[in-house]
């Protein structure tokens, strides 16, 4: 029988928590979209009953929620991105100009920044820039419509490729050693 130390189910628990808080926080707007769309399907499927249309239709509305938690998945991907940038370089403006541009991106950018303690620095930038919270579409959008059935689009919005995130920000304790002063 095997005796588990204090530390090894903590530890187990951070390497789990830390993740689920950061994808929760970083598209915390997209979340609660999938929520709604998912309270309007189960509605809409009660409401219809027995109808022959019942099952293509819901296979139809359920490509809603699909699309946003993969628009939540690539912001995480941003999100870990922008937080390896900002305990690298710290809080600079190229970092939070660089995501201005979307309502997603700077929730994510933001989620980063509340994490390391520059939260206010992101929120003075972005107000600087003259985001508020009710500029929910890309600025790319709004000047070219045709932009949103671009591959580029497609890949940066839903698709975006997993970031493996280079610093460490929670140490495990297990692994840290003492190193050896110079001689």
């Amino acid at each position: 029988m095997t005796v588990l130390s204090a530390e090894n189910p903590f530890t187990r628990i951070c390497s789990w928590l830390f993740p689920i808080t950061g994808y929760l926080s970083a598209g915390k707007l997209l979340h609660v979209v999938t929520v709604t769309e998912l309270f309007t399907i189960t509605t809409i499927a009660t409401l219809i009953g027995e109808h022959p249309l019942v099952n293509p239709a819901l296979i139809s509305l359920s490509l809603f929620p699909l699309f946003t938690q993969l628009d939540a998945r690539s912001r995480f991907q941003e999100y870990k991105r922008i937080r390896d940038q900002l305990a690298r370089y710290g809080p600079d403006r190229r970092i939070f100009k660089s995501v201005a541009g979307s309502r997603c991106q700077r929730d994510a950018a933001m989620a980063a920044a509340r994490q390391l303690g520059y939260a206010s620095r992101c929120r003075a930038c972005f107000s600087a820039a003259g985001y508020r919270w009710y500029h929910l579409l890309p600025d790319v959008v709004k000047g070219h419509p045709r932009f949103l059935v671009s591959a580029v689009f497609w890949r940066t919005t839903f698709f975006m490729p997993t970031y493996q995130t280079r610093e460490r920000l929670f140490p495990d304790f297990k692994s840290s050693r003492v190193l050896d002063p110079v001689r």
